[in-house]
């Protein structure tokens, strides 16, 4: 075999070694799949997160009741937001504000839990009860008192005060 042919073969099976191995994914991370239901009907937009005691969290959207993210397999706690734009009274014409209203059973008090395996099997939360209200008065503008009486003062009115005892 010529030098040159014996470049040519060694550079070749280089390349492919390369790219057999160094185009895996090396983070032991596999994908799931699953759904999310709020009181039977899928969860239209939300975020669903695993976490692994100990570990950091992983995350994914959900849209239309379905998700897809890439964990490590083992135990994981699970939790899930969902949030609805809510308009702001007393604000500025159009403006809305974030509003989260799954209970604290389905996010941090959650006793969701799931096994991941890397089997590939669909994982299901089919969640219930009754949403958080949106608050009142939630964005309401209020009037702050004037409190200058036209004497110099620290910059801090007396609504920022202690009372005095």
């Amino acid at each position: 075999m010529s030098a040159l042919l014996k470049k040519t073969v060694f550079c070749l099976l280089m390349l492919s070694g390369l790219c057999i191995f160094g185009c895996s994914r090396g983070d032991g991370k596999i994908p799931v799949t699953g759904t999310v239901t709020w009181n039977g009907s899928p969860l239209q937009s939300g975020t669903v997160t695993f976490l692994a005691e100990g570990k950091s969290s992983e995350s994914a959207e959900v849209k239309n009741g379905e998700f897809r993210i890439r964990t490590t397999p083992g135990d994981k706690k699970v939790g899930v937001t969902a949030y609805r734009e809510i308009a702001v009274s007393g604000g500025r014409e159009g403006e809305v504000r974030d509003h989260q209203y799954l209970p604290a059973n389905c996010n941090q008090n959650s006793n969701l839990q799931v096994t991941v395996t890397a089997n590939g099997d669909p994982v299901k939360f089919d969640l219930e009860g009754e949403e958080i209200p949106e608050p009142k008065g939630f964005g309401e503008f209020q009037e702050r008192p004037n409190t200058d009486s036209g004497r110099e003062d620290s910059g801090r009115g007396s609504e920022n005060r202690r009372p005095e005892r």
